[in-house]
């Protein structure tokens, strides 16, 4: 079994419990697992229970396979576990359920038995600490992600996010040198300006096409209103009560104050040749239009 990148899955055992902590021998079980565990450096995640709990019986003792496609500091994502999740399922180094009025009562939760093939791939991943972009260790890793050096959401103090920590190491980012700014900076500028990655030139790209569609747009509907009210002008008709909608391409006439029936008859004799769409709001209520799709 693999994950999307190819990358093979790596097994261990999953183990669920639940103590009675009001009896006193299992009580001592539960201490000595905590102790255990502890040992083994992990933290217990602990939040309510219900129905993402994390006491599942029914995979206790169960080999599982976890996908190290993406990694985390304290948990993992299976592979589909057949008869349970079809798309795998969130599971925690050590994790139990909160369970507020049950609490000096019951410790119920899971564990994973760690292996060294599992802290090995933690060793191995370093993650960027403003986008979360993951890199493998290899022969050469970079020390800064470049991944989200063209976001426009990225600020020059967001900079030290950049740098790249393994996964387990939750340690405040170090503030840049002036020699790591020096080399910083000059990409950042570059990037913002001109895109570094697919996402940020398709984003720039983007932007100037939306420009370019709003300019047209723009000027289109700026010499419709320019046409149309000189039109009006020239053909001895005041302006004064008449707008232009450009959300909807069409002159309204009576928008300040409806058009009187006597006012009305004498624009409809001058506007039978207007070459654009127009409503009259007439003051017995009506609403009269032509052009477009009239």
């Amino acid at each position: 079994m693999s994950t999307k990148q190819e990358q093979a899955t790596i097994g261990t055992t999953f183990h669920a419990y639940r103590f009675n902590l009001k009896d006193p021998n299992e009580k001592i079980l539960y201490e000595e697992l905590a102790a255990k565990l502890e040992a083994q450096g992990l933290r217990c995640f602990e939040t309510w229970g219900g129905k993402g709990k994390h006491y599942m019986p029914e995979l206790d003792g169960k080999h599982i396979e976890l996908e190290p496609e993406f990694l985390f500091e304290n948990q993992w994502n299976t592979a589909p576990i057949e008869g349970v999740s079809a798309n795998g399922l969130r599971v925690f180094d050590w994790a139990q359920d909160y369970m507020e009025r049950e609490r000096a009562q019951v410790a119920q939760g899971h564990y994973l038995d760690q292996t060294a093939e599992m802290q090995e791939a933690r060793r191995a991943r370093f993650a960027c600490g403003y986008c979360g972009k993951q890199y493998q260790a290899r022969a050469w890793l970079p020390e800064f992600c470049t991944a989200c050096l063209d976001s426009e959401y990225l600020k020059v103090s967001d900079l030290p996010l950049l740098r790249l920590r393994c996964v387990t190491n939750k340690a405040k980012r170090e503030d840049l040198t002036p020699e790591e700014r020096d080399r910083l900076l000059p990409a950042y500028k570059s990037a913002q300006l001109h895109g570094s990655t697919v996402r940020g030139r398709k984003r720039i790209a983007e932007k100037r096409a939306r420009i370019e569609r709003e300019y047209r747009e723009k000027t289109a509907a700026a010499k419709t209103e320019h046409d149309g009210l000189l039109w009006l002008m020239d053909h001895g008709l005041s302006v004064d009560n008449v707008i232009f909608y450009s959300h909807t391409g069409r002159f309204c006439f009576g928008w300040r104050k409806p058009v009187e029936p006597e006012v009305q008859s004498e624009i409809l004799d001058i506007i039978s040749e207007f070459p654009f769409s127009y409503e009259i709001k007439c003051a017995d209520g009506r609403t009269l239009s032509a052009g477009g799709d009239e």
